[in-house]
């Protein structure tokens, strides 16, 4: 898959973070990006059109990124993105308790750029 064919939701009710990811995905090729500052806004938008990536906050007021990754999987209506988990916290169980919950990959903040796209290419070969 090219970057170009990605379409990415970004999840984060930061918007500065929610512009600094756009920023690294536009810098990548991805032309499809989309963002939600709540994981019910994220849902109803997958609901709209499923994305082939999601990026999501682990920590957002209402429903955690958990939460929000177990609702996605749960729903064959929201296709079956591939879910980069972005988290404040390392260690702590944090990171298996994202990978039970279906999440591909976990990066910890700060996130760089470079983070980033090396998950990207890792997730879809680009």
């Amino acid at each position: 898959m090219q970057a170009g064919d990605l379409d990415v939701l970004i999840v984060d009710d930061h918007e500065a973070m929610r512009m600094l990811l756009a920023r690294v995905l536009n810098k990548l090729g991805v032309r499809q990006i989309r963002a939600a500052e709540s994981g019910a806004a994220a849902l109803a938008a997958l609901g709209e059109r499923p994305a082939s990536l999601v990026l999501a906050d682990r920590n957002m007021p209402g429903m955690d990124g958990f939460s929000l990754v177990r609702n996605i999987r749960a729903d064959p209506r929201l296709g079956t993105p591939r879910i980069i988990m972005i988290s404040g916290n390392a260690g702590g169980g944090h990171e298996d308790a994202a990978r039970a919950a279906g999440v591909d990959m976990v990066l910890v903040k700060p996130v760089t750029g470079r983070d980033l796209v090396a998950a990207i290419e890792v997730l879809f070969a680009v």
